[in-house]
């Protein structure tokens, strides 16, 4: 069953959108204040994806697997939802960039002072660093949640 997993990816991307609006309404995207958002989006990103990643590792352990989970029932629990999360908060992350803050890319770019393609180097940040965060809390996180029986 991957009810869990489901649930805590769709529920990783609602807030991922939420975070992406605070962030935009309190003009964290503007080009003066790119630095700012470099340093609370890296802190909030972390302190949210440790709440999730607990939740779903602590939620399968409980909801689904009767209270006692094995580190490796942890890991996959974990890792499926990062798998899930990936294609749904990079749709997510595409609509937000072209219809909500379409200047966000560009500005990030800028500030790189670099010349690719700022949607495509956007994107490509965001699933290389799903992955890895994804992986890392999927080896961390069963650690805390695993229980024997």
């Amino acid at each position: 069953e991957m009810r869990t997993e489901i649930k805590w990816a769709i529920i990783a991307t609602i807030v991922l959108f939420v975070w992406l609006l605070l962030e935009k309404l309190l003009g964290l995207h503007a080009p003066e204040k790119l630095a700012t958002w470099m340093i609370v989006d890296f802190i909030a990103s972390i302190l949210i994806f440790i709440a999730i990643y607990y939740m779903t590792t602590r939620d399968k352990r409980d909801v689904e697997l009767g209270g006692v989970m094995s580190w490796k029932q942890g890991f996959w629990a974990a890792a499926v939802m990062t798998l899930i999360f990936i294609p749904l908060s990079s749709l997510v992350v595409y609509i937000f960039i072209k219809f909500v803050s379409p200047e966000l890319p560009g500005s990030l770019t800028s500030y790189a002072k670099s010349t690719k393609d700022a949607i495509s180097t956007f994107m490509s940040s965001h699933v290389t660093s799903s992955i890895v965060g994804g992986l890392l809390f999927s080896l961390i996180f069963p650690v805390f949640t695993k229980r024997a029986a």
